[in-house]
This record gives structure tokens, C-alpha cells and sequence, in this order.
């Protein structure tokens, strides 16, 4: 199923990690068959698209170009930051988070894209007279959306940060300095509703019982987590049937962690499969990231979505996991490519 979309594309050969994917994509379909039908359509349909994800990436190769995605993600961020902006002064809903373009995740999704940037712009060797540029693409963005209380996006940011730390340089610390200086002055700029959400986890953290009678989202992970950890002894070798969690949670939702959902809905070997596919990835395209400006990026996205699809993911709508994944392991055979020691056409005097 994986092989012959990637052949079409050009040069393939198959590595590990594409047949642990292929055989993660067979356990889905069997699990569908054995199960019938056990969600919607559309969350099928989704499923699909995630999956064909893996091939699509893969195939990019060396027809990513670092500066134009920089370009347009710019954009995409600034209009980002000002709507948000806007919302966080003006919008009297009383939510934690303000409405941006009627929905309360468009702070999320924003911020999520404004980290996909600074991946990108740590990745390309920069002038240090164009750092003060990049600098407000960084800070200000932060500022905003720490102030609209985005949390996990700049948690999973953190982390990554942390994780590819030893293939940075001083302007990476530096970056880390600048991010957290930012995020600070954005939660003090809104005291009132920071001290609401520090409020709500630590009641939550204090429960000797956990119960589905909170609105916070850290706390509700929590409880997505062990009503997950505690259907797993009861789950076949398939699985019990894609979607089939959220049907039982109290929430009903998924459990925000696409490998414990692989677990229940898919089986355990699915979600080892899944982990080890990863794995796998992530060791392939760290070999090229000292020296290839896109393998860089990808290594750097690669983690960040592991990390935010253990918090925040869902099997049905893991598009930007499958898709970095087969991406990262498409770099390996990736023969032209942006290295970080090569002029770049952002990187001018």
C-alpha cells in the first residue's frame, strides 16, 4: 500500500522504517475488517488521508525549499499574531482562551504554525545582522500567544528545543532565553486569567480521586490517560475498533495520546509498531541534521509532533506525524538538498 504511491515518485528503496509503517497500516485495515464499522465516515476518511500522508512526505526529496516554506509560514504567522492579538484585547467571551475567527483553538493552531517557523529560521544560517528580524519573528509571536493561554504547543516547543539543543549554537540558547523572557511577560500581561489556570491545575493536581467534573485541559488529560491505561488489559490483538475510546470516555474524546489510542483501538503491536517506526525515523534523519539545513527542520518537526501527539494527538488525524515521519526517512535518500554551511537565499548581507 505504501510502496507502490512511493515508487510512482521517483527512486525508492525501501528502508525499515517504511515496512514497520506498511505493517502499522495493515493492522489499521485489519482491525476495520474485523470490527466492521465502528465510527464515522469521516473519521475513516481521515484516517486514510493520515496514512497516505507517510508516502507524500517521503516523496519530497530535495523539492523542499527552506526559504520559500519560511516565506510564506512569515505570513501566515503575522496575520496569526494580529488576529490573535486582536482577540485577546477585545473578546469578552470570559473563556481562558479568546476566540479567534469564532473558534477557542485559533490561538492553538496559530501558534503551532509559529513554531513550525522557528524551526525553520533556526535552521538556516542567518547573517547576524538579520538575528534582529528574526528575533521579533520569534519574540513577539510569543508574547501574543503565551497571552491568549496556548500552553502545550509551547511545552512540546520547549522540549524540542531542549531535545536538538546539541546541534544548535548560542543564538539557539539565545533563542530559548528570548522565548521564555516573552512567555513570561505574556501570562503577567493577563494576571487575572493566568491565575485562573495555575489555580485549576493545582485543584486538580490536589485530588486524591479523579473525576470528569473539570474544565481544565491538563487536568482532562489526565483522566483521558487512565481511562486508556485502563482498558488495556482488556483489548484483543486488534484492538477494539478505531474510534471506539472516545465512545467510552466520559469526555467523549479521544485520549489526546496517539500511541495509548493505537493501543486500545488498534492493539498493542500497532502502537509498538508505531513507536518503533518513529524511533527509527527520527535516528534516520538525525544523521543529516549536523549538515543539511531541511534535515535540520525535519528532525526538529519530527520531534515537536512526537511530543504534541503525546499530549494532544489523534490516531484519525495524524496527518503532520505520519507525514514528518515518512519525511524524515525520506531524507536518507534525499540528493538534493539545502546545507546549513551553503549560502542561503534568506541568509543575505
Amino acid at each position: 500500500m505504501i510502496a507502490p504511491l512511493l515508487v510512482v515518485s521517483g527512486k525508492f528503496r525501501p528502508l525499515p522504517a517504511d515496512y514497520l509503517f506498511a505493517a502499522l497500516a495493515a493492522l489499521m485495515v485489519a482491525s476495520v475488517v474485523v470490527h466492521g464499522r465502528t465510527t464515522t465516515d469521516r473519521d475513516y476518511a481521515l484516517l486514510a488521508l493520515s496514512t497516505a500522508a507517510y508516502p507524500a512526505f517521503r516523496a519530497v526529496g530535495g523539492r523542499f525549499s527552506l526559504s520559500r516554506f519560511s516565506y510564506i509560514t512569515a505570513a501566515l504567522v503575522l496575520v496569526g499574531t494580529l488576529l490573535t492579538a486582536w482577540a485577546v484585547v477585545y473578546d469578552q467571551s470570559g473563556e481562558i482562551k479568546p476566540l479567534v475567527l469564532g473558534f477557542h483553538e485559533g490561538p492553538t493552531v496559530f501558534t503551532l504554525t509559529w513554531c513550525f517557523l522557528v524551526f525553520a529560521l533556526l535552521s538556516i544560517p542567518f547573517p547576524s545582522l538579520q538575528w534582529h528580524v528574526v528575533g521579533g519573528l520569534i519574540a513577539i509571536p510569543a508574547f501574543v500567544f503565551a497571552a491568549a493561554m496556548v500552553r502545550h504547543p509551547f511545552i512540546a516547543l520547549a522540549l524540542t528545543l531542549v531535545a536538538t539543543a546539541r546541534m544548535g549554537s548560542r543564538r539557539q540558547l539565545a533563542v530559548i532565553g528570548v522565548l521564555g523572557l516573552s512567555i513570561v511577560i505574556g501570562l503577567a500581561a493577563r494576571p487575572a486569567m493566568s491565575g485562573k489556570i495555575i489555580g485549576l491545575v493545582l485543584e486538580n493536581a490536589q485530588k486524591s480521586v479523579v473525576a470528569c467534573d473539570t474544565g481544565d485541559t491538563f487536568a482532562i488529560r489526565i483522566i483521558l490517560t487512565k481511562e486508556a491505561l485502563k482498558l488495556l488489559p482488556t483489548v484483543g490483538l486488534l484492538g477494539q475498533g478505531i474510534g471506539t475510546f472516545a465512545q467510552q470516555s466520559c469526555y467523549k474524546t479521544e485520549p489526546h495520546n496517539v500511541v495509548l489510542q493505537a493501543a486500545v483501538e488498534v492493539g498493542f503491536a500497532a502502537a509498538l509498531l508505531l513507536a518503533t517506526a518513529f524511533i527509527w525515523a527520527l535516528i534516520s534523519v538525525a544523521r543529516r541534521a549536523r549538515c543539511d539545513a531541511a534535515a535540520s527542520f525535519v528532525f526538529a518537526g519530527l520531534v515537536f509532533v512526537g511530543i504534541e501527539f503525546l499530549m494532544s494527538g489523534s490516531l484519525t488525524n495524524s496527518a503532520l506525524l505520519f507525514g514528518f515521519m515518512g519525511w524524515a526517512v525520506g531524507q536518507s535518500q534525499n540528493g538534493g538538498h539545502e546545507t546549513s554551511g551553503a549560502p542561503h537565499p534568506l541568509a543575505v548581507p
